[in-house]
């Protein structure tokens, strides 16, 4: 099973936490709580941090995302396009040529995990990747786009190539 749709229980297995004392505002409560978060995940020593909450919960959600999103920009899975279909998953938020999956929807990361293993294995190709979707290349760049770390990796994947950058919609 791919890294990017395991369920929050799954991937906190595979992840160590560390809670300290954040910088910044907050007052006697910030100075006295170690409510600022470092989540590493173990197999692939990424690391995310969140500390702009007084709420550890509310920490705790975020590095959960950050790692998301940061795991689905750094770690490639293979792509065989000769026989690639969009998996079931990608279809559930796909609809006429969009993609319906905001920063808040579980399958957010994955959406640009995926289209960037597709950038990858289209050799830096935004329309191949659409035209693979079955979506509008606009959409592939807009989604890219919005996320800085999947804009990032775009552009990662692109002067590994020897292309090009992608140039931000103006």
């Amino acid at each position: 099973m791919s890294i990017r749709l395991l369920t929050e229980s799954e991937l906190l297995k595979q992840c160590h936490f560390d809670y300290f004392r954040g910088p910044g505002p907050g007052g006697q409560k910030r100075n006295k709580t170690s409510n600022s978060v470092r989540l590493k995940h173990e197999p692939t020593a990424i690391q995310v941090m969140a500390g702009e909450s007084r709420s550890l919960a509310e920490n705790k959600l975020r590095a959960v995302r950050r790692l998301r999103i940061k795991l689905a920009a750094e770690v490639r899975e293979p792509v065989d396009l000769l026989h690639f279909e969009p998996p079931d998953w990608f279809l559930t938020v796909r609809h006429d040529k969009h993609i319906d999956a905001s920063h808040r929807h579980a399958l957010y990361s994955a959406v640009g995990g995926l289209m960037l293993d597709l950038l990858h294995a289209t050799l830096g190709n935004p329309t191949a990747v659409a035209i693979n979707l079955g979506v509008s290349t606009s959409t592939v760049i807009k989604r890219l786009e919005a996320e800085p770390e999947f804009w990032l990796a775009a552009n990662r994947i692109r002067a590994n190539l020897a292309m090009p950058s992608l140039t931000r919609r103006v």
